[in-house]
């Protein structure tokens, strides 16, 4: 009797803990990783968790989150044959490092080598065209809030895809609220955003105000797909100038803005003869029907009025335009 009363007492302490663990996921689902990671580590004594996450670009991001640390260790790759097999396993429990192919476990001592003796757990699926796989090292539970995880693995796996999925879903949400679905550059709710709670408290700032000379015309001639094509040329010459200084924006229609933070007023016309020489780039990669942009710039430091640069750029933009206009 006295046997079965304890046998009853753990399942229930077991049971009473993996309600537990379900509430605290429910209650950070929308967390930051580390926060999950911690959840887990304490439920289940993760020594470590690597998430990996890859588009149609092929570029991997991956992230090690350890125990004994709040830090975090990112990394971005290309994909290869050890990610490849990652992101193939469906979940699996492995009782030792030594189970999996030399590739992948190549791929996990690359990123974290303390597994020795450890189960690792492997999680992968795919969410809104990302591929996604978590890797979790086994260690030691907590006793007093710690699961067992063979009692509950096909729980625990479940709560592992959604977390990722949440993620990756979230952050794609994020992305396209920030960003032009066709060039792939900020948007216009974007620049007012930062304009309101960035640029203000900049020392100084460059505008850049762009507009794709004869778009209407295109259109109207050659169909909305040839419009486009202008749009993305001039969308990529912005791009190859993006930094962490430099920020670019489709504010719709044909009307770009690049913004040039902290920069010196003699560093406003450099960055537009750069931009002009990769807009040449462009051109010259795609050959017919070349961009033409038009563009004014604008500069200020100490106090200013961001919405004020932007109607001085404009209005130097127009003359730039008519200039071009003219020299047709």
């Amino acid at each position: 009797m006295e046997k079965q009363n304890a046998e009853m007492m753990e399942y229930l302490k077991s049971l009473e803990n993996i309600v537990q663990f379900q509430s605290y996921v429910l209650e950070h689902i929308h967390d930051d990783f580390s926060v999950l990671f911690k959840v887990l580590s304490k439920c289940f004594g993760m020594d470590a968790m690597l998430t990996y996450s890859c588009t149609e670009s092929g570029l991997v991001d991956s992230v090690v989150y350890r125990k004994d640390s709040d830090d975090v260790t990112k990394y971005q790759t290309y994909l290869n044959a050890g990610k490849g097999r990652l992101f193939n396993t469906r979940h699996y429990i492995y009782t030792s490092v030594a189970e999996m192919s030399d590739d992948m476990r190549e791929e996990l001592l690359s990123c974290y080598e303390f597994v020795e003796n450890k189960r690792i757990v492997v999680c992968s699926g795919i969410v809104e065209g990302v591929l996604y796989s978590i890797v979790l090292v086994l260690g030691e539970q907590d006793e007093e809030v710690g699961v067992d995880f063979n009692d509950c693995s096909d729980m625990f796996l479940n709560t592992v895809h959604l977390m990722m999925e949440n993620k990756i879903m979230s952050e794609k949400m994020r992305y396209d609220s920030e960003h032009d679905l066709l060039t792939g550059l900020y948007n216009r709710r974007s620049y007012f955003t930062k304009s309101r709670e960035e640029y203000t408290m900049l020392a100084s700032v460059g505008i850049f105000f762009m507009d794709v000379n004869h778009l209407k015309e295109t259109n109207d001639r050659y169909g909305h797909d040839a419009g486009d094509a202008l749009l993305k040329k001039a969308a990529e010459s912005i791009k190859a100038m993006l930094s962490e200084n430099i920020h670019g924006f489709r504010m719709g229609g044909d009307e770009f803005i690049m913004v040039a933070l902290n920069c010196a007023e003699s560093d406003v016309i450099k960055i537009k003869e750069r931009w002009e020489k990769e807009l040449e780039i462009v051109n010259e990669k795609y050959g017919m029907s070349p961009c033409s942009v038009a563009v004014g710039t604008a500069f200020a430091k100490g106090s200013f009025r961001i919405e004020e640069l932007c109607k001085i750029a404009d209005d130097r933009m127009y003359e730039d335009k008519k200039r071009k206009h003219n020299c047709r």
